[in-house]
C-alpha cells in the first residue's frame, strides 16, 4: 500500500516529466527543484531564454484565450527568472518572479501552474490548488495539470476528489503513471 508521504514526493517531482527531455536533465538539478510547465511541451533550460510569443509545436492545442492573449517578452523573462532561481532552491524569490510575470500577463497559464508547484512545494496547499484552478480555467485541459490537483486532493484528505482528478488526468494521457499511482492511493483510502 502506498502511503500519503509517498504522494508528497510525486508532487515535488511530478514537473521532472514535463521539463526535461530524456538525456538532457543538468546534473545540478533535483527532481524537486524542477518547475512543471502547463503544456509539457517547452522545457525551459538556463541556456536558451524563452520567446516573446510562446509557439507551440505544430499540432499542439493551444486555447482560445492563449492566442487572444499573446505573452509579452517581459513576463516570459520574469518566469524563465523564476525558474533559475528554483534550480537553485531559491523558492521564495522563484514566487515572487512569477507573481511578478503574472502581473504583467494574467493569462500566463504555465506561470499559473509554476506558481502552483512552488506553493505546493512550501506547504501552501489552497494556494496551489488556486493557481491550478485558474491554469484550467485558462485552458486547454492538460494532464499535467489535473495529476497535480490530485496530488493535492491527497495531501489534504479529499479522496474522492484525488480519485475524479488522477481520472482526468488519465483520460488525457493514459500513459501517465503518476496519475495510475494517485488514481490507486485515493481508491485505497
Amino acid at each position: 500500500m502506498f502511503r500519503l508521504e509517498f504522494a508528497a514526493l510525486l508532487f515535488l517531482s511530478a514537473s521532472l516529466y514535463a521539463q526535461f527531455p530524456a538525456g538532457r536533465i543538468p546534473p545540478q538539478v533535483t527532481p524537486a527543484a524542477t518547475l512543471l510547465t502547463a503544456s509539457g511541451e517547452r522545457p525551459i533550460f538556463d541556456e536558451f531564454p524563452p520567446l516573446p510569443s510562446n509557439p507551440k509545436p505544430a499540432g499542439s492545442v493551444v486555447s482560445l484565450r492563449e492566442l487572444q492573449h499573446p505573452i509579452p517578452r517581459k513576463a516570459a523573462q520574469k518566469a524563465f527568472d523564476a525558474q533559475k532561481l528554483a534550480n537553485r532552491n531559491k523558492i521564495p524569490q522563484a514566487i515572487a518572479k512569477l507573481e511578478e510575470a503574472l502581473r504583467i500577463a494574467p493569462e500566463y497559464r504555465d506561470a499559473h501552474c509554476n506558481l502552483g508547484v512552488l506553493y505546493g512545494r512550501l506547504g501552501r496547499l489552497a494556494e496551489a490548488r488556486a493557481e491550478f484552478q485558474k491554469a484550467l480555467d485558462i485552458g486547454p485541459p492538460a494532464s499535467a495539470i489535473y495529476f497535480n490537483l490530485a496530488l493535492i486532493s491527497l495531501q489534504t484528505g479529499e479522496y474522492g476528489e484525488a480519485q475524479n482528478w488522477a481520472q482526468k488526468a488519465l483520460k488525457l494521457d493514459p500513459a501517465n503513471r503518476r496519475a495510475e499511482i494517485a488514481l490507486e492511493i485515493a481508491l485505497s483510502r
